[in-house]
């Protein structure tokens, strides 16, 4: 598994390269994609995977069912804000013991990162403008960790056909379980 610093801003520029040839929403589906798939390469069971509405993904990781908000933030500054709806807090509240709410942010600042923070942290912010900085210390940090490493292995492991691998695609395989 490649864990270098020298992969993570190669990383970085094959993911530059990829946003440069759609748009923002189209490359935000592809990493919510891709995330199901970390989520798989983290031996978890894929659910559901909406293109609308919330949460974005439902899955299985060991005796917990997972809600999962995928964001994206596209910026050369870590200390950069982005908007978190009501919708995205409330989408990802945990009905039971067995679940647990996450925001997934996927930074792609150099080096690109996931930052992964539970529901019961977020639940205290107002929809609005949130700070990555903010968000970071907030963090699961072990979580967010794991996450960027098998994120930077998977695209690392599929540069070559990363531009076939759009939303249906990334969908439809992950629901089999059929990890990349």
């Amino acid at each position: 598994m490649p864990s270098d610093i020298q992969t993570h801003f190669q990383v970085k520029n094959i993911l530059d390269e990829l946003r440069d040839e759609m748009s923002e929403s189209e490359f935000g589906y592809r990493i919510q994609g891709l995330f199901a798939h970390v989520i798989l390469h983290l031996n978890g069971k894929i659910i559901d995977i909406k293109p609308q509405g919330h949460p974005d993904i439902i899955a299985n990781l060991g005796s917990h069912k997972l809600l999962i908000e995928v964001k994206v933030v596209i910026s050369r500054n870590r200390r950069s804000n982005f908007s978190l709806g009501n919708n995205d807090i409330e989408g990802i509240k945990p009905s039971d013991v067995n679940e647990t709410g996450y925001l997934a942010v996927f930074d792609c600042s150099a080096p690109p990162s996931w930052i992964l923070v539970k529901y019961n942290r977020l639940r205290r912010q107002l929809q609005g403008s949130i700070n990555l900085v903010s968000l970071r210390a907030m963090a699961n940090r072990e979580l967010s960790l794991e996450c960027t490493q098998e994120f930077v292995t998977l695209i690392s492991n599929h540069y070559y056909h990363l531009r076939n691998l759009d939303f249906p695609i990334l969908c439809s395989r992950a629901l089999k379980g059929d990890s990349l």
